[in-house]
């Protein structure tokens, strides 16, 4: 007894339909990978667009004020706002805190507390450094 041997023959038609459809396929996805990437490597190239122009400010920002440090204008600034100099024939002024706002005499107090009267601005500086705590102070002449 023989087998017939059916034949499943695919006509090649069809065979090269499938090899074509299965080629677009593979082509389709690598190009939709490629889209995919290019959109994120643009975005990044802006994001470090932006990146790059903002240390740019940031630097002229810098220099400026590097070129406004070394100004003589500059140092003049900061003799007299730090280190309360001042050129000659000038007076430096420093302003004492207002006592009577901090601690009013209206207020009745639940010790007595002593209250030391202030004659000279060395009185008072030598009271802000060492007096162990802050006592009323009030200056000469207070009421």
């Amino acid at each position: 007894m023989k087998k017939k041997r059916q034949n499943s023959k695919v006509p090649l038609a069809q065979f090269v339909a499938i090899i074509a459809l299965t080629i677009s396929i593979f082509l389709i996805v690598d190009l939709g990978r490629r889209a995919a990437a290019n959109y994120r490597t643009q975005r990044e190239a802006e994001r470090l667009s932006q990146e790059v122009e903002a240390a740019r400010r940031y630097q002229a920002k810098l220099l400026a004020q590097r070129t406004y440090a070394a100004s003589d204008l500059y140092v003049e600034e900061v003799a007299r706002k730090e280190l309360k100099w001042a050129r000659p024939g000038e007076t430096v002024v420093v302003v004492m805190p207002n006592f009577e706002t901090a601690h009013p005499l209206n207020q009745p107090s639940q010790t007595q507390k002593e209250v030391r009267m202030i004659t000279t601005p060395q009185q008072a500086w030598w009271q802000l450094f060492f007096s162990p705590r802050q006592p009323d102070i009030l200056p000469a002449g207070a009421p």
